[in-house]
This record gives structure tokens, C-alpha cells and sequence, in this order.
């Protein structure tokens, strides 16, 4: 995993040798993240004709590398999900080694689909279903630029279809490939409740949002590497984060040591929790905003929650810090989605 790189200049794992045989899981965005593939609605992707033409590229890829075997992939509004594993053997019988390994698998795949787009742009074919109004207009769930559905190689920076980088993970162990398959069949749903799930209700000093933004995401599980040097020192920004794993909560309890301001995207009802002393001293002085779009009798968090929260906090933070980070993990498929642009820094 990317874990140990400084920021998003490069994100290949260093020293990992990407022809090694295993599963991968990679993400492919458009530039700019425009949503040219086609809409989600009521939580199915429905593709239009350039989506179906990506699909289908993505299909073909495998007559190319016969040394991979596709499984899980979706075509989402402005990016692409796949898992492919390396094989050694096929149906028994030795493959070609893969001389490029992943790389030259995405080359293949971004190269064909260009052409495909290309073709299709020039010929007017964008005939999907018009993109819902409002939220549904935004280019993703975890970006803040909105842009049309149709938008063409005129449109698009250097008429380009693709981001000139990609991510992937590595795929250690039989649960995270459990957990990333999961991820990629509930995407679009999951899409859908993140752009449709209401306006958020807030409690406390709303004008935080209008500062610079440093969000803040830790996966569960290392409590321990949590301390006072892991909150953002940043003054005049505020930190953004769901504070619900250990170290987002050290995070948390620091910022409102220090009198920080913060921002608190709450996975469960808006009042539950927020009677403490450091607290509403924090909400009095308007050092805080809470922020939750979930009904007051939702007392404890649940996955999706957590996951609205992290993609809302993806959404709002002009850069990101991640502390701890599960490999194959929810955060990491969340990640994946990030705006390419956006400057992320591991810990």
C-alpha cells in the first residue's frame, strides 16, 4: 500500500514489483473528474453510450493480457473499478509473463477506451439519460467541481479522457479482497446515498466552513500511534473528520485542547454525544461545527454512516491528511475516489 509515500506525486507502492502475480484493485478517473459515462439513478448505474463503450474496453483488455483474470468491475459517472488478478497459469497451462505488469494493463485499457471515446465525441453520440439536477450534477461525491454530463473533448484539459495517473492497491488477504468486491457491486448505490441522502443539519458556528479545510482520516486499529504531534497545526484552517476511529479521536481531543477550530461530520444524530463540558464550551465559543444529515434517534454509528462521513469530509477539505490506513479496507476503496487533484499526505 501507498501508506508510507509523503503525497500524491506518485502512487505505485516502492520496490513493489507489479508483475508479481496476486490481485490488484485500481482506479481509473476521468479528467477533471467530469461525469461522462452516464447517471446513477435509484442506485444503478445506467451508462450511456460512451460508458458502454468503456465497459466494453475494459472486457477486451483481457484478450490482450491473457495473464490477468478480471472479476468485480463497475463503470461509475466519471471513473472506473476493477480487480484483476496476475496469474501465473491459465487453465493450467503457463502464460506469457507480464513483461509491464499492471501498468502496461492500464495503458491498454486507457488507450483503447480514448479511442473509443474520441469516436463517439466526433459523431455526437452522447445519448445517455440527462444527469439528475442538483447534487446528481457534481462530478463526484468527493469533489466539489460540478460539470456537464456531456462533456467532450473540447471541454476536457488537453481533450483528454483520462487522468494521466491511476490508483491501486495491492490485495493482501482473502478478507480485504472480500471487502473491496463488496465495495466495487455497492458503488453505485452507495453514490446514490451520498448525492441524495439531503442537505445536513448543523449545530454550532456554520462560518467554519468558509475557512481553509484540513480534513483528517485514520482507519481503525492503532490506537497507539495516536498522539499530540498527529493534529493538523495549521493556523486560520479548520480540521475536518468524522473523529471516529483512535486516531481521529486523539485528533479531536487535541483540537479541542487547543482551541482549534473544528469540524465534526457526525456518522449518527445530530445532538447524541455533544453534551460534554470541553464540548459545548467548544459550540459556545464557536470553535466548533457539528455537522449530520441523520434522524436525532440514530444513536450509534454504522458502516455506510461512516462512509457518508468520510466522503463528505472528501468532498469539503481542500487537502487531506490519513493517518493509519487498512490495506483493502473501507477507507482505502474511498481514497480511490479522491480527485486527482486534491494533495493528500500519509502519516
Amino acid at each position: 500500500m501507498e501508506t508510507a509515500l509523503p503525497n500524491r506525486q506518485s502512487i505505485r507502492m516502492k520496490g513493489w514489483d507489479y508483475t508479481t502475480p496476486g490481485w490488484y484493485f485500481v482506479t481509473i478517473c476521468v479528467q477533471d473528474m467530469r461525469p461522462v459515462f452516464g447517471t446513477v439513478v435509484n442506485g444503478k448505474m445506467v451508462l450511456n453510450k460512451i460508458g458502454q463503450l468503456v465497459q466494453e474496453m475494459w472486457l477486451a483488455v483481457e484478450k490482450f493480457h491473457p495473464e490477468y483474470h478480471l472479476d468485480e468491475f463497475v463503470v461509475m459517472p466519471n471513473h472506473v473499478h476493477g480487480l484483476a488478478r496476475l496469474e501465473g497459469r491459465r487453465d493450467g497451462m503457463p502464460v506469457r509473463s507480464g513483461a509491464a505488469g499492471l501498468p502496461d494493463f492500464v495503458r491498454r485499457f486507457k488507450s483503447t477506451a480514448d479511442v473509443a471515446w474520441r469516436k463517439v465525441a466526433v459523431q455526437g453520440g452522447h445519448d445517455g439519460p440527462p444527469v439528475q439536477e442538483g447534487a446528481g450534477r457534481c462530478a463526484s461525491p468527493h469533489s466539489g467541481r460540478c460539470a456537464s454530463p456531456h462533456a467532450g473533448p473540447d471541454t476536457m484539459r488537453n481533450g483528454k479522457l483520462w487522468h494521466r495517473n491511476y490508483w491501486d492497491v495491492i490485495v493482501r488477504d482473502e478478507q480485504a479482497l472480500a471487502n473491496i468486491r463488496n465495495y466495487i457491486r455497492c458503488n453505485p448505490q452507495n453514490y446514490d446515498r451520498v448525492m441524495n441522502v439531503g442537505a445536513p443539519r448543523m449545530l454550532g458556528n456554520a462560518a467554519l466552513l468558509a475557512l481553509p479545510k484540513v480534513g483528517f482520516l485514520a482507519s481503525r486499529g492503532v490506537a497507539e500511534r495516536a498522539g499530540p504531534t498527529t493534529c493538523p497545526r495549521e493556523p486560520g484552517a479548520a480540521i475536518i473528520s468524522g473523529f471516529l476511529s483512535p486516531m481521529e479521536r486523539a485528533v479531536f481531543t487535541e483540537g479541542l485542547a487547543r482551541r482549534a477550530p473544528l469540524i465534526w461530520v457526525k456518522p449518527w444524530g445530530l445532538d447524541d454525544g455533544v453534551l460534554s463540558a470541553p464540548v459545548r464550551q467548544a459550540i459556545d465559543e464557536d470553535r466548533l461545527l457539528i455537522v449530520s444529515p441523520f434522524a436525532d434517534d440514530i444513536e450509534a454509528p454504522s458502516l455506510r454512516r461512516a462512509a457518508w462521513c468520510n466522503q463528505y469530509v472528501l468532498a469539503h477539505c481542500d487537502r487531506l491528511i490519513v493517518g493509519h490506513l487498512n490495506p483493502g479496507g473501507m477507507l482505502s476503496c474511498i481514497l480511490s475516489e479522491a480527485g486527482p487533484e486534491l494533495e493528500i499526505t500519509y502519516l
